[in-house]
């Protein structure tokens, strides 16, 4: 085989193999396709099993023991997020809301996983972990090895003509088209760079803020538990229990309400909310209506519709003295507030970065590291051929293909970090937020706050007899 055949055949055989992975081709093959996705979810199972046991008599057993607790933590938030919803695993009453604390057959709001995961990135197992189990980092680690792959390939072309001589006209060529994509890089890397950092810290600040906004919303409802249940006047009153279970079921609603276009789980319409006790029949047929006006998301009108239930409801207990008066004005501003919250995270949910910011930062990008990685690929010494010139191929091949993977997964990672921060729910990355989680710990807490005054009885009885000096019953 001469120098011609070697470098058209190493050229068109590297190129197919990157241009395979890059449109990932093996997806257009049924039954190649069918077994990938067999063993995915073979993986996947066997990752959320498997249990990793430490021996403790290993020197390093503490620092892996917390590496597996991190580990394990992880592995339960995924399965959490891919899993039922808590939220919609049990049905509200009624009868149960109005028991005391005290009650042997009270039943408590389910508890549900944490409210995000926890990345402690304590060792690299964990952070490969953390890595490889990203779909969207694996995504473009993929795309990056088959962009290298394309790129390195022209290696092959380029060491057929540096082999023709340094007088060849192909040499002088590549001479020249070495020195203008030194120019071109040097000329726009910083603006790219800076585009592609301003972004990021964009994308990464606005998922801070919707962490901010969540739990602001659920403050909001838990200080408007607490407050309402502070102010009860009589909390053996069977219709001031009533009433309490009613607040109880609105808010709970608007919570849900709030999350329902990112959390797949929980009701898309007003009529699913009575399977689970949080609505009646009459509730629904109000608010059915108010869905065709609905400026932001289906649930935007009904949404506020029920927060003005819980003033009203509110403001129906003070007139009929079943909560203190002095509670009222401070009630319609924390009703007031929590409609703010929820509004805060609507407008959070609309305004993102400028399409035109997006999509010119990722075009500049992508011509940046190709004249990288076109750069790597031209880096040819013609000084080095008069030896083993075929030696040469194999190497600069290899250490093309690496540099150029290197430089290209490197902005790729970028990119994906911005693709998986622009949406903080969706259940498919280890950093979306768990709406369920923000309900269930929200609805424990009201639950609590709500019916303080059922047990005032008793603690009032138990403070009667620590007064006169008879000893405590345990």
């Amino acid at each position: 085989m001469n120098d011609t055949e070697l470098a058209v055949t190493v050229f068109v055989c590297q190129f197919a193999a990157g241009f395979a992975i890059f449109f990932r081709l093996w997806r257009y093959i049924p039954a190649l396709r069918r077994c990938l996705i067999q063993h995915q979810v073979k993986v996947e199972t066997a990752e959320l099993s498997r249990e990793l046991d430490v021996p403790a008599e290993d020197d390093t057993a503490p620092m892996l023991t917390k590496a597996a607790n991190d580990i394990k933590r992880l592995r339960a938030y995924r399965k959490a997020l891919a899993g039922g919803s808590v939220f919609c695993s049990h049905v509200r009453s009624e009868d149960n809301f109005v028991k005391g604390n005290t009650s042997s057959d009270l039943v408590l709001p389910p508890a549900s996983m944490d409210e995000r995961a926890k990345g402690p990135l304590t060792l690299p197992l964990t952070l490969t972990i953390l890595v490889t189990r990203n779909r969207g980092c694996v995504h473009m680690f993929w795309n990056a090895v088959g962009f290298a792959l394309m790129s390195s390939s022209l290696v092959a072309l380029i060491w057929l003509g540096e082999t023709r001589g340094r007088d060849s006209f192909a040499s002088h060529l590549l001479a020249e088209l070495r020195s203008k994509l030194k120019l071109a890089n040097d000329g726009f890397a910083f603006l790219v760079s800076f585009l592609l950092l301003g972004l990021l810290n964009y994308v990464v600040a606005r998922w801070r803020d919707y962490h901010v906004v969540c739990q602001s919303m659920q403050a909001k409802l838990r200080d408007l538990g607490v407050a309402i249940g502070a102010a009860v006047i009589d909390g053996a009153d069977p219709e001031t229990r009533s009433r309490l279970f009613q607040i109880y079921r609105y808010l709970n609603v608007v919570h849900a309400m709030t999350y329902a276009a990112v959390d797949q789980k929980l009701p898309r319409a007003a009529d699913g909310y009575p399977s689970l006790g949080l609505l009646t029949a009459a509730e629904v047929s109000v608010l059915e209506p108010l869905a065709k006006c609905a400026g932001k998301s289906i649930a935007d009108a009904q949404r506020e519709a029920i927060i003005g239930w819980v003033g009203g409801t509110v403001g129906a207990m003070v007139r009929g003295n079943k909560l203190h008066g002095a509670f009222s004005p401070p009630s319609h501003g924390m009703v007031n507030g929590l409609r703010a919250a929820c509004a805060q995270y609507d407008d959070l949910r609309l305004r993102h970065m400028p399409n035109l910011w997006l999509a010119c930062t990722h075009t500049l990008m992508v011509f940046l590291f190709s004249v990288i990685d076109l750069r790597i690929a031209f880096d040819i010494d013609p000084s080095d051929l008069t030896a083993q010139p075929r030696w040469l191929l194999l190497c600069a091949s290899l250490t093309a293909f690496l540099a150029a993977l290197i430089v290209t997964f490197v902005y790729l990672l970028a990119w994906a970090m911005i693709e998986e921060l622009s949406a903080p729910f969706g259940a498919d990355s280890d950093d979306d937020y768990n709406p369920d989680a923000l309900l269930g710990a929200a609805e424990r807490g009201i639950f609590a706050s709500l019916r303080t005054s059922f047990d005032q009885p008793t603690i009032e009885a138990g403070r009667a007899v620590e007064a006169a000096g008879e000893p405590k019953k345990i």
